[in-house]
């Protein structure tokens, strides 16, 4: 039997990969909302792994600047029947049906603090891509004060996981007048009603989700959307069969200096918000395994 012509390269350049099997339909499709440094490349490598191993029957991941799952990446393949399962960092938009098909999301959250040093850590090893000047010197705290200092412009570092899932989502609830990309350039009333309202819309959007867990309680996180998504159809590995996958290899070092530097009160400033929406990931969790599941079900 012949492949279907599934055009991806129309798409994006920096398409990851799209695989997919013939043998069996795909009615609704499992997407992973990557929040970038949240474990997600490790998450990701477990749904490739099901499709591997013939338990998914098609699998797509995709790390490029801009939304996705809209109308153009799905008529340049995502519309693909066969497609089961998505990863990806740009899915900033979240409609429950599209193409006629069922869309269940997923995410995984992380310690704010934690979160915050992981990617300030991940500037550091790749300097150049994020236009670290060689004046800034190379440990946590020189590249946090920069990240710090830096004009505002698009809300990216500061309170990332809640700005991730609301801000997309507080642009369309309020009529679309304003686009994400120019936060920078937006009145500063709306910029001050956004922040107002973002925990509300990422609060929203998690209760809304198949399953929201955390890092810190991963195994646990797997295991409900394992459980929850066969309900539908899909069939994930046992959660043991997630590879640990560590991006950023640059050490932390000494942090102590967090708790009494003005620039460790600074980071604990910028990440207010999302100690908040971190609060909701671990409650929804909790309920998850109060009322479904034993912690640590693995298999």
């Amino acid at each position: 039997m012949r492949l279907p012509n599934i055009n991806v390269n129309e798409f994006d350049e920096n398409l990851v990969h799209f695989q997919h099997r013939l043998y069996q339909h795909a009615p609704d499709v499992l997407v992973q909302v990557h929040i970038p440094k949240c474990a997600g490349t490790s998450v990701a490598a477990w749904l490739s792994k099901a499709y591997t191993w013939g338990e998914l029957t098609g699998f797509f991941s995709h790390f490029a600047a801009g939304g996705i799952i809209d109308e153009r990446a799905w008529s340049s393949g995502l519309r693909s029947p066969h497609l089961a399962a998505v990863s990806a960092h740009n899915i900033r938009r979240f409609p429950g049906i599209i193409g006629g098909r069922r869309i269940h999301y997923f995410t995984i959250l992380r310690d704010p603090l934690t979160h915050f040093l992981s990617l300030v850590r991940y500037m550091n090893q790749e300097r150049a891509a994020f236009g670290v000047p060689a004046t800034v010197g190379e440990s946590i705290r020189d590249i946090a004060a920069w990240v710090l200092d830096r004009p505002r412009g698009l809300p990216v570092i500061e309170n990332m996981q809640t700005n991730h899932l609301a801000l997309f989502a507080w642009c369309d609830a309020t009529g679309g007048g304003r686009d994400p990309s120019r936060f920078a350039f937006w009145p500063r009333a709306d910029q001050l009603a956004y922040e107002r309202e973002r925990l509300d819309v990422a609060t929203d959007l998690l209760t809304s989700f198949l399953a929201v867990g955390t890092v810190e309680r991963l195994a646990d996180t797997l295991a409900l959307v394992r459980e929850r998504s066969a309900d539908y159809g899909f069939r994930l590995l046992p959660v043991e069969r997630v590879p640990r996958i560590n991006v950023t290899r640059t050490p932390a070092g000494d942090l102590s200096w967090i708790d009494t530097d003005p620039i460790g009160q600074r980071i604990r400033e910028s990440i207010a918000v999302d100690e908040k929406l971190y609060a909701v990931a671990e409650q929804l969790l909790d309920d998850a395994y109060a009322g479904e599941l034993e912690p640590a079900l693995a298999s």
